[in-house]
C-alpha cells in the first residue's frame, strides 16, 4: 500500500462558486482567491467493499503565521472556494468532519477531539494540515489522511492438535474488536475520554457498543481440519496506540466447536491512524470461554501484518513480540 493519503490540492485563481459558504477575516494584504480540490487517490491495500476515499464535506481553514483565522469555507463537495489575504500560511483541512467554523485560532482547532463515532461506512474523517505561500498564483497540495486504522481478519486455519477435537465442527461464527479508543484528536495521536468493549464479556454488550463498524457477524462459516477459512472481514476502530501496563486492542474470534462457544482473542500492536493490520489466525486448542479472556500461548498462534511499512509476526508460541497473547 504505497499511497495511503488523499491529496488535497489547492490552486490560486480567480473565480466564484456556488452553493458553498465562505467566510474571511481580512488584513492589510494583498487579497486572491484560491481554489480547493480534494481529488481522492484509490489505496488499493486499504480497499475493500466499502468506498474509504469519498469526500462528501470538506472544511478548509486558512491561518496566519500568528495562529489567527485569516480565512475559513465550507462545502458539501470536494471543491471549495474562499479569499485569504497572500504571504506564508497554515492551511487545515477537515473532510466529513461536523462542522467547527467557530474556531479563530490554529490552536483551537489542534485541540479538537474527533469521536469515532463521526465515521460511518463510506464516510470516513479526515484531517491534514501544510504550511504554504500563497501569492498571485500558485499551486499547494495538502495531504489529509483517515482518522481510522483498518484491522482485517485476512484467514482462519484449523489445525487442531488433539484428534477428537479435529473430528468435531469449527465454525466461525463473528469477528469483533476490543479496547477501542472513543476518540481521538484530528491533528495528532491522544489519549481517548473513554472506550468500546473494555474488559466487556457480555456478547450483546459488546455488540451494541461495536456497532456495524467493529462487528462482524459471518454467520456459520465451517473450517475442517488442515483447510484455512479465507476472509478479508474488516472491522474499523480509532486507533489504541497502548504501551506497556495498559490493555492492548484486541481483534476477536468467535468460534463454535461442536456446541460450544470459544474466543480467541489476537492482540494487535500499538496502533496507527490511517494504517491497515491483517491478522491470520491458526487455531490449535479450544479457546478461551469470554471474549475479555486471552488465550493461552499453546491454544492459537497468529500473524499481524502492519501495512504498508512493517511485518510483526506474532507466533504464540514464542515470545517475540510480548504482547501477543498475554
Amino acid at each position: 500500500m504505497n499511497s495511503k493519503v488523499i491529496m488535497a490540492s489547492v490552486a490560486v485563481a480567480v473565480c466564484s462558486c456556488t452553493g458553498m459558504s465562505e467566510e474571511t477575516s481580512v488584513v492589510n494584504e494583498e487579497m486572491v482567491v484560491l481554489d480547493f480540490d480534494v481529488p481522492c487517490q484509490k489505496l488499493s491495500r486499504l480497499s475493500g467493499t466499502v468506498e474509504e476515499d469519498v469526500v462528501e464535506d470538506l472544511q478548509i481553514f486558512v491561518f496566519g503565521m500568528d495562529g489567527q483565522l485569516n480565512a475559513y469555507g465550507h462545502s458539501e463537495s470536494d471543491e471549495l472556494t474562499l479569499t485569504c489575504s497572500t504571504g506564508e500560511k497554515r492551511v487545515a483541512a477537515l473532510v466529513n468532519a461536523p462542522i467547527v467554523g467557530s474556531v479563530t485560532t490554529e490552536t483551537a482547532l489542534k485541540d479538537l477531539v474527533s469521536a469515532f463515532s463521526d465515521n460511518s461506512a463510506g464516510r470516513f474523517v479526515m484531517a491534514g494540515v501544510e504550511s504554504v505561500t500563497v501569492a498571485k498564483s500558485g499551486k499547494v497540495t495538502i495531504p489529509v489522511s483517515r482518522l481510522v486504522s483498518k484491522v482485517i481478519l485476512s484467514s482462519v486455519k484449523n489445525d487442531f492438535e488433539l484428534e477428537q477435537h479435529r473430528e468435531m465442527d469449527f465454525q466461525i461464527k463473528s469477528v469483533f474488536l476490543t479496547n477501542a479508543a472513543k476518540d481521538r484528536k484530528y491533528f495528532s495521536a491522544s489519549s481517548p475520554s473513554g472506550w468500546y468493549n473494555k474488559d466487556v464479556a457480555d456478547m450483546t454488550e459488546i455488540i451494541s457498543q461495536a456497532g456495524a463498524m467493529m462487528y462482524d457477524s459471518l454467520g456459520s462459516a465451517k473450517v475442517t481440519y488442515g483447510s484455512t477459512f479465507k476472509s478479508d472481514r474488516f472491522l474499523y476502530c480509532y486507533p489504541n496506540a497502548w504501551s506497556a501496563g495498559a490493555a492492548p486492542p484486541y481483534m476477536v474470534v468467535e468460534a463454535l466447536l461442536g456446541k460450544t462457544l470459544y474466543y480467541y482473542p489476537v492482540a494487535l500492536p500499538a496502533m496507527e491512524a490511517n494504517k491497515c493490520y491483517s491478522v491470520s489466525l491458526t487455531v490449535c486448542r479450544p479457546g478461551s470461554s469470554a471474549p475479555n479472556i486471552p488465550v493461552e500461548k499453546v491454544d492459537a498462534l497468529f500473524e499481524v501484518e502492519v501495512l504498508p511499512y512493517i511485518r510483526i509476526r506474532c507466533l504464540c508460541r514464542r515470545s517475540s513480540f510480548d504482547a501477543t497473547l498475554a
